[in-house]
């Protein structure tokens, strides 16, 4: 009796654990999630070195000169775009492959032995095959298959009911700039004095325009700091 209460009492303490647990991601996922997170850290770091440069040479006798502060700003600025072009490089790059990989699904040649002939369409909810040809899977889209030349003749639309853990992983989006930390005085160069020119309405009261790293940004005047980023037009 004891031993049945104290295995209830085992239960019972480890329901809400068991409870939490989650379908681990499918492996590509999860690697796309790492890979996003790394680039990340990246800006993350790059604009927390900025902020932490820009707070030391902004004290009382830093010995750094508003030029040589101007300057660094500019570096990290330019480390920044550097990094986000490289990154959008190697976007339009696995873009490019992804595109080329589809169109060349279109006479592909499957065998009706092939591994990756879909045999039970009904557990993907999909209609029967038209006569003459048959099912597959490959690079993570349904394809119909000609029985006689065992070509690829089309491609299916993705579906929502479509598995996911076979797609290839596609580009991986740019980071998050986040809203740029520093000041942005009503004086700077940056500052967006004819905000119609642009197509945008005019700032509330106290608050001004002002273009960061080619975004628009919504400035509080009292805190000099930028509130959000707007879409011109």
């Amino acid at each position: 009796m004891i031993r049945i209460a104290a295995m209830a009492g085992l239960c019972l303490i480890a329901a809400p654990a068991l409870a939490q647990v989650s379908e681990p991601l499918p492996r590509f996922e999860a690697l796309e999630q790492q890979q996003r997170m790394a680039q990340q850290r990246e800006m993350d770091n790059i604009e927390a070195n900025r902020q932490r440069d820009l707070n030391r040479s902004t004290q009382p006798n830093s010995g750094v000169s508003e030029a040589e502060r101007a300057l660094r700003d500019l570096q990290y600025n330019r480390a920044r775009e550097q990094r986000l072009l490289e990154l959008d490089r190697d976007r339009q790059r696995v873009q490019r492959e992804r595109d080329l990989a589809n169109a060349a699904l279109l006479n592909a040649r499957i065998p009706r032995n092939s591994s990756v002939v879909v045999t039970d369409p009904e557990r993907y909810i999909l209609p029967p095959a038209p006569p003459g040809k048959y099912y597959a899977r490959v690079e993570g889209r349904f394809v119909l298959v000609d029985e006689t030349s065992q070509l690829v003749t089309s491609i299916l639309p993705v579906q929502p009911t479509d598995p996911t853990a076979d797609v290839p992983a596609g580009p991986l989006p740019l980071p998050d700039t986040g809203l740029p930390l520093r000041r942005i005085s009503p004086t700077s160069a940056s500052v967006i004095r004819d905000f119609k020119a642009l197509s945008l309405p005019a700032p509330p009261s106290g608050q001004y325009y002002a273009r960061i790293n080619g975004q628009t940004v919504l400035v509080d005047g009292r805190t000099e700091l930028a509130l959000k980023f707007v879409d011109p037009g």
